[in-house]
């Protein structure tokens, strides 16, 4: 069972205490909690470990109970707000060092003790943000993926979110400048071969300028009957550029007057690129007959 799954058996038996108002006995399951935080967890994964707990507690429960006779003033009312309420389990329910005085009874205290003095790091209070993984409303296959995450990250749900959003920003806004980046000097046989421009997002729409480009040209000046010239086509492009023909469908709406026009001017068409024997990316050497982007 990982950690997820116990802190949501931990909420199911809390559950059970809260409607027979149990309170020793919520406050000895607390105590229970936490001992088994302290077993399962070093110093800095003990919080993020509290926080999953807390998650599975709130979708029960909420701060909007009334606070009798299991619920207690957490904030007081200011500024025309109500006070928030939170369940009589979080007076227990804390990483402190008075809970683990409390827990250790058979002289692991002193090693425990022996251990913060090595140890800089400082075990926070549990954050008061009521944000739960179920308030995100995630398909079921992507919040496991979330949890797992969380769990082995020992971050609390909301430092983790900073987080995705901060890498996530820099991605987009990184593809935004690669967007705005011209290709044009970039040499065709590197815009091919080159792992570097693999993903890049202008790689497409340069290359299949270049492919049209080296067809017009190799049709005008390197063959001199029609049966051996190439029709402009989506399929032709994708074959020479190396794109998804989805990718390149798009990009051809730019051209689709000049691509007709000069397949008209040769009477080619798509039976035109029939040719037993023949691969267009063998007779068409984009490298060579356009070597970079500049017209």
């Amino acid at each position: 069972m990982n950690w997820t799954q116990e802190s949501r058996a931990f909420a199911e038996r809390l559950k059970g205490l809260h409607e027979s108002k149990d309170v020793r006995g919520i406050e000895s399951l607390a105590k229970e909690i936490l001992k088994r935080i302290y077993e399962k967890h070093e110093v800095k994964k003990r919080k993020r470990a509290l926080q999953t707990v807390t998650e599975q507690i709130r979708v029960y429960y909420d701060h909007k109970h009334s606070p009798k006779p299991l619920y207690f003033k957490h904030t007081f009312a200011r500024d025309d707000k109500p006070p928030i309420y939170k369940h009589i389990i979080f007076k227990t329910l804390t990483l402190t060092t008075s809970d683990w005085d409390e827990l250790a009874t058979d002289g692991s205290r002193e090693e425990w003790l022996s251990q913060q003095q090595k140890n800089t790091e400082v075990v926070e209070q549990p954050s008061d943000s009521n944000m739960t993984i179920n308030q995100l409303n995630l398909e079921e296959e992507t919040q496991q993926t979330l949890e797992q995450a969380l769990e082995h990250s020992g971050m609390a749900l909301d430092e983790f979110i900073k987080q995705a959003i901060s890498v996530y920003a820099k991605t987009i806004t990184g593809k935004a400048r690669k967007h705005s980046e011209d290709l044009s000097n970039v040499p065709t046989a590197e815009l091919l071969s080159d792992a570097q421009w693999t993903t890049h997002p202008g790689r497409a729409s340069e290359l299949t300028k270049r492919a049209i480009r080296a067809i017009k040209f190799y049709n005008a000046n390197r063959v001199g009957e029609n049966k051996d010239r190439w029709c402009i086509t989506q399929s032709a492009i994708a074959s020479l550029t190396g794109s998804r023909q989805s990718t390149i469908k798009k990009i051809l709406e730019r051209y689709l007057d000049d691509i007709s026009s000069h397949n008209q001017t040769y009477g080619l068409n798509g039976y035109s690129n029939r040719k037993p024997g023949k691969d267009i990316t063998e007779e068409i050497n984009m490298a060579e007959l356009i070597p970079n982007g500049v017209d």
